[in-house]
């Protein structure tokens, strides 16, 4: 974890430990000078000042630079006198440590990178809450943090269908698009100006009012989680301090989506639904890409707020609170990744798709295959099973993760 004390201490001067060398050495010349003196003075007395006459303000040119103390004890100085001076005082014992910096102490950033303050870098015991962070949660997290950058290049995310938004995308969600882009074109020079706009828009979008429409409702959810993603991950303290305050609105949110979402019956199921004996249509596709994205949003929101309220140390009633809104969602990267409405018939029909419900996981991992799982999946199967079982689980099924 990054320590502030520390980082002073390595930017902080020594003045001490500098003032204590300066005299050494000063006593040390005043030694040498001595010897020099007392070795000329065998030779011609008469030429040779007397300290009290290098102290005159009457001397000659010929006196010393160098101020002879008045103390005589000072003159017989031997190496081993250094052995009571102190080179390492703390900065507390000095008076005004400020006064030899050139300007105010500002440490280069408390949080230089998000992943070690959320994730700590050394190796934690097993079973404790940084090991589970990191055995668990930092595929997760590093698969969040993709996410801006695959709305803006693919138009998706694990929980956005790329065609929902293909007929109209909602105004909110095209500020939250454009503002991953600039988000992306992110540099040293326009950074504070990059974050300012994208706090702006947050705000901006978290004061107006809930919309009435289903599509609207969810596209304003979509683009509160990217306000919230980017806000939290990206290392700036004021924004992480806003987004965690208004954590609250995506809970609003999905209390106003979930009378538009239909769930779907918890049995793993091949080919069409009861309702579809044929082949599906393009109103149902269409359909389902709605249902589909509300549904995974709703369940990765509760999985992103537990998974949160775990890094920062407050989860403290446990999961199940946070899980009561979620119902199923639909494992199959077949019908999820369908380009056309005659793929997604063809995946329906012929391959399999397992509805998923948060007590039918690990039952459903036993039925599943490699290629069922897109990557929505591999956020949850991860964060269920642990990295390592996670890569055990596609090896032993002729992949990888």
């Amino acid at each position: 974890m990054y320590s502030l004390h520390q980082s002073q201490a390595q930017m902080r001067p020594r003045p001490t430990r500098m003032l204590a060398v300066l005299e050494a050495e000063y006593r040390l010349r005043l030694l040498r000078s001595a010897n020099t003196h007392q070795t000329e003075g065998k030779q011609s007395r008469s030429c040779s000042p007397s300290p009290a006459s290098l102290l005159d303000d009457n001397a000659g040119s010929g006196a010393s630079l160098i101020s002879w103390s008045q103390d005589p004890n000072l003159l017989p100085l031997g190496m081993g006198d250094l052995e009571d001076v102190n080179f390492d005082l703390a900065f507390d014992e000095l008076i005004t440590s400020d006064a030899f910096l050139e300007g105010p102490l500002i440490a280069p950033s408390l949080t230089p990178k998000p992943d070690d303050m959320l994730v700590p870098s050394y190796d934690s015991a097993p079973g404790s809450l940084e090991s589970v962070i990191a055995n668990r949660l930092q595929y997760a997290l590093d698969e969040i943090k993709k996410v801006p950058t695959t709305v803006v290049m693919e138009n998706q995310a694990p929980w956005s269908h790329p065609h929902l938004y293909r007929p109209h995308m909602p105004r909110d969600m095209q500020d939250a698009q454009a503002c991953c882009a600039l988000y992306i074109a992110k540099n040293k020079i326009n950074s504070s100006f990059v974050l300012r706009t994208i706090q702006a828009r947050a705000h901006e979008l978290l004061a107006s009012p809930m919309p009435k429409n289903r599509l609207d409702i969810l596209a304003r959810f979509h683009a509160i989680l990217l306000y919230q993603i980017i806000r939290l991950f990206d290392g700036d303290i004021s924004m992480r301090a806003s987004a965690q305050h208004t954590l609250s609105s995506l809970e609003h949110t999905i209390l106003a989506l979930l009378p538009f979402v239909k769930w779907e019956p918890e049995q793993p199921a091949t080919g069409p639904a009861q309702d579809y004996t044929a082949s599906p249509t393009k109103d149902f596709w269409q359909e389902w890409i709605f249902q589909e994205s509300a549904r995974r949003t709703i369940f990765f929101t509760c999985f992103f707020l537990v998974a949160y309220s775990a890094l920062i140390g407050t989860l403290t009633n446990g999961c199940e609170e946070r899980y009561v809104f979620c119902q199923s969602w639909t494992m199959s990267a077949h019908l999820w990744k369908a380009p056309t409405v005659v793929d997604f018939a063809v995946a329906w029909k012929e391959k399999q798709h397992l509805v998923i419900t948060k007590q039918g996981f690990e039952e459903a991992l036993r039925d599943a295959a490699a290629d069922d799982i897109d990557a929505f999946g591999k956020i949850l199967l991860v964060s269920a099973m642990g990295i390592e079982d996670a890569r055990l689980w596609f090896y032993n099924r002729g992949s990888c993760l």
